[in-house]
């Protein structure tokens, strides 16, 4: 038997709740390391920030925030364009 809107919307929503909350989780566990890394606030962790770095970029990314370079421009998406059906002789 089919559920009623209401419930399924209400699951949905409590998806995306889940969702965010375990972004926020792994933005902030991975912001800690990577401070706790460079700042070499404890002398004896040795570690490859590469991974944690990775995992920064892409809940960062999640949330729509990203890294501009400098001098970068707006990307423009790709554009089609039409040429005429006669082969060029």
């Amino acid at each position: 038997m089919a559920e009623p809107k209401e419930t399924q919307d209400q699951q949905e929503q409590h998806g995306i709740g889940i969702a965010d909350v375990v972004r926020v989780m792994v933005l902030g566990w991975s912001a800690t390391l990577l401070t706790v890394s460079y700042l070499n606030i404890i002398p004896g962790m040795k570690m490859d920030s590469t991974f944690v770095a990775s995992l920064l970029t892409g809940a960062m990314a999640g949330f729509g925030i990203e890294r501009k370079g400098n001098g970068a421009q707006k990307k423009e998406p790709p554009t089609i364009k039409q040429t005429s059906d006669k082969p060029k002789v």
